[in-house]
């Protein structure tokens, strides 16, 4: 069990950055997207916002950037 904690706080230390931006920034987009766009409710759209803010967590770890210097 210890070694099943230490994995995930070792997961967490390494990408929380990516979960970070995956849940606010991807729901931020999707708000946008589902707002600007007239189309129906579609699972592409809801999709859509939260791959751009895993693409962007993806790029923020591995471009080093941190929240608080």
């Amino acid at each position: 069990m210890a070694k099943l904690i230490e994995s995930f706080t070792n997961h967490l230390t390494n990408w929380g950055l990516v979960w970070f931006c995956f849940i606010f920034w991807g729901s931020i987009f999707n708000a946008i997207l589902v707002n600007t766009l007239n189309f129906e409710s579609s699972n592409i759209i809801y999709f859509s916002g939260y791959a751009l803010g895993l693409i962007f967590g993806i790029f923020a770890k591995y471009k080093n950037w941190g929240w608080v210097n």
